[in-house]
């Protein structure tokens, strides 16, 4: 199957980026910081990027910045992993568990026949899997049972990864790798292989900016309202942080006066978040928005996105777009616009941050759907059972050379980030055609938009690459 999302694109946030131009770093807005995040620390001594570096310190405001990653990492090659392993493995005798945080979603779904699709491919037993519902207590009693059945490796969709930092760390001490997957980054002494997640707020940023290039006229205001499912989760917070500073950056161009650098339009962003998820509105008619209702569905599929709409734009019917964390939220709040009798691309506008699912890309084929962003399931699953499959097995084909038999997988998976962040890419009018799936709806591989091959960096070519940074 052919392949489009390109790798180089999930890189974009490494670079510390200077515009065409330049102004003085934009004074962060006031916020209300009686909620869990707070504003950033605008010691003007600090530099955005150390800044923003600070923040990623804290879970809390970490929320909104998943997968803006530093210039260097450090060696993780000392964190306990369950590693190394005690030579290869016949494929036939491994026993592989995932511990679903919840399934009920096309984004979900995809993850898990994604794995098991892998898994046949390689030869591999089926994955056992359970669903924990959004249960932490599940989840961890689920783990334990895995355990006990004497599992080789375990893949994780953590429900709440902070707070189960000391069960990894029980499997990993058992001698079992534990390869994890969002929406949360994980901190780089968590004892896991590496978490494979998204880089949401720069999902956000890229559709922020198609946004802005498309809607945003000087002196004019666009009324805002956002959709999201938790007010605790990253993908949630990150997404649409990204998406005010996406818009922000590219208005600031528009108008000849950009910001000196990316993170300083991240930062502004950050701050006003911040004040908006607890004050639920923040005027930036200055810069071209009202931000003006959040809708929180506390789930993901079409009902809730349906609701969170419905909750809100009745009483804003001037609302100019709306900005939904996900395309299946996405679904409902194209059809709530349309049951109050506004049509989505004319007399409102819908955008959504992820996953970029086919359904999402026929709505932006027939103009119903302004953009979307790439948070493809395949990406992390089979990532993830490729990973145990070097580790365990070896020999896998296509695999680089730095991984192709279990010692050298060994090595290498050893000294991975604690988090990787997937390629991400904005699917627009413009490119939908270029990354419409081939195969049919009914496969797994159909239903989401065409990928390029990914394998993550280990963080010594992760800081070679971007050693003069």
């Amino acid at each position: 199957m052919k392949r489009r999302i390109v790798f180089a694109l999930s890189l974009f946030l490494v670079f510390s980026l200077v515009f065409v131009g330049c102004t003085a770093t934009p004074d962060a807005p006031p916020a209300d910081t009686t909620g869990s995040d707070s504003a950033a620390d605008t010691d003007e001594t600090l530099s955005s990027y150390d800044q923003i570096m600070k923040l990623l310190e804290n879970p809390e405001s970490a929320l909104a910045l998943s997968g803006i990653q530093p210039k260097e990492y450090a060696s993780r090659e000392s964190i306990p992993k369950g590693l190394p392993l005690p030579g290869a493995k016949d494929v036939k005798d491994l026993k592989v568990a995932w511990a679903a945080s919840q399934l009920g979603s096309e984004f979900f779904e995809g993850l898990r026949d994604s794995a098991q699709a892998e898994a046949a491919r390689l030869g591999m037993n089926p994955i056992i899997l359970q669903s924990a519902d959004l249960s932490l207590e599940t989840q961890n009693e689920q783990i334990e049972n895995f355990v006990t059945q004497k599992i080789d490796a375990l893949i994780l969709n953590a429900v709440d990864l902070h707070a189960q930092s000391q069960i990894i760390k029980e499997v990993a001490d058992k001698g079992i790798p534990i390869v994890v997957t969002g929406p949360t980054a994980a901190r780089p002494e968590y004892q896991l292989i590496t978490s494979i997640i998204s880089g949401s707020n720069e999902a956000g940023f890229q559709v922020g900016e198609y946004t802005a290039a498309q809607l945003y006229k000087k002196g004019e205001v666009l009324k805002v309202g956002f959709v999201i499912a938790k007010l605790e989760d990253a993908d949630s917070n990150s997404r649409p942080c990204g998406w005010i500073a996406g818009y922000l950056s590219k208005a600031a161009e528009i108008d000849g006066n950009p910001y000196a650098s990316k993170y300083d339009a991240i930062l502004e962003a950050y701050n006003i978040w911040s004040a908006f998820k607890n004050t639920r509105k923040y005027d930036l008619t200055d810069k071209g928005l009202d931000l003006a209702w959040l809708g929180v569905g506390e789930g993901l599929d079409v009902a809730k996105g349906q609701q969170a709409t419905a909750d809100h734009l009745t009483s804003n019917n001037d609302t100019d777009i709306i900005v939904v964390e996900m395309d299946s939220m996405g679904y409902g709040a194209i059809q709530e616009c349309k049951q109050q009798g506004k049509k989505p691309g004319e007399d409102i506008f819908v955008v959504t941050c992820g996953n970029a699912a086919r359904a999402a890309l026929d709505y932006i084929r027939t103009g119903e759907l302004m953009a979307t962003s790439t948070n493809i399931p395949f990406v992390p699953a089979t990532t993830m059972v490729d990973i145990i499959y070097d580790l365990l097995v070896g020999g896998r084909p296509g695999v680089s050379e730095s991984a192709n038999t279990p010692e050298k997988a060994n090595v290498y998976y050893n000294n991975l980030p604690g988090t990787s962040f997937m390629p991400t890419m904005a699917i627009t009018k413009e490119n939908v055609d270029q990354y419409y799936p081939t195969a049919p709806e009914t496969q797994v591989e159909g239903t989401f938009a065409l990928y390029d091959p990914w394998t993550p960096l280990s963080i010594p070519e992760y800081n070679k690459l971007h050693e003069n940074d």
